[in-house]
């Protein structure tokens, strides 16, 4: 009876050794089989990413042709050229790719108005004056932002900080800086205002005494004919205004762009953006390309 019992136990345990064994290999196939999973996951994501990112820059390669190209066939930049149409998405293997191509000469640039090196801001400076009085914000709040370009400039001589930056260092209050940031745009040089493109305001703050309603009427004159040569945006100007107008304060042509992407590629969506200078008939350089928030 007593070996009956051994044998009986021994067998028990036995089986529930076997049961662990069986448990163990189980767990361990599934860790593995999950890992497995895992790692071909990341494995695709990495290869989405890649392919997203090939895709991209390829497009910002295209738009690069595309600014060369109208450069040669002509020197006038306006808001019927083709290039000015955001694209929808364009189907690619396994994806799709969309993008808009924006002219940055039709802002106020906030370079214009930086002191010589060494020199202080000053407040009664004419076009700051200017400026201020069109957007409808103080005088000190546009300094600030200044001095803030200066600093970086200090550390930095030949740095062009993003507009966002200056904002954030010169911490000035909410209302001025939406203000700001919608009219304004920070480039690498002094640049003059593109008619075919600016704003009310940015025509008001870059020539001096011309009205809200002349402005306006420059603006209402050229969204059916745009200005082909300076010419004629001085004759669109009031008579008094055209003698006075500064040399290279006005131009058709732009040299700026920037350039904003979005990419599919399988499950991965990516947004790049890039600033784009063209210098001529050559192929445009990028100054910067950097992955962004996604404009969905």
């Amino acid at each position: 009876m007593t070996q009956r019992r051994h044998t009986s136990r021994q067998q028990g345990l036995a089986l529930i050794v076997a049961l662990l064994v069986v448990a163990i290999v189980a767990a361990m196939a599934f860790l593995f089989t999950a890992r497995q999973q895992l790692w071909m996951r990341q494995l695709e994501n990495r290869n989405g990413f890649t392919t997203a990112t090939m895709i991209a820059f390829a497009a910002l390669d295209m738009t690069r042709l595309t600014l060369r190209d109208d450069a040669r066939n002509n020197q006038v930049d306006h808001l019927l050229e083709p290039w000015t149409i955001p694209i929808p998405p364009i189907a690619v293997e396994e994806g799709h790719i969309s993008g808009r191509l924006n002219e940055l000469q039709g802002r106020f640039n906030l370079a214009n108005l930086l002191p010589p090196a060494g020199s202080a801001v000053k407040e009664d400076d004419a076009a700051l004056l200017r400026l201020a009085r069109t957007l409808g914000v103080s005088t000190g709040e546009i300094a600030k932002l200044l001095q803030a370009f200066q600093e970086v400039r200090k550390i930095e001589p030949t740095s062009t900080p993003e507009l966002s930056e200056l904002l954030r260092r010169a911490a000035l209050q909410a209302s001025s800086e939406e203000v700001l940031r919608k009219h304004l745009v920070l480039l690498p040089e002094t640049t003059p205002i593109n008619a075919n493109f600016a704003s009310t305001e940015a025509l008001q703050a870059s020539i001096a005494d011309l009205s809200s309603g002349d402005a306006s009427a420059l603006i209402s004159r050229r969204a059916s004919k745009p200005f082909m040569n300076l010419d004629e945006f001085k004759e669109a100007l009031p008579a008094k205004l055209r003698t006075g107008l500064k040399e290279n304060a006005v131009s058709v042509e732009s040299s700026y762009f920037r350039v904003e992407i979005d990419a599919w590629f399988s499950e991965v969506h990516l947004g790049y953006e890039a600033l784009l200078k063209r210098d001529g008939k050559n192929m445009p350089q990028v100054l910067w390309a950097r992955r962004s928030s996604l404009m969905d």
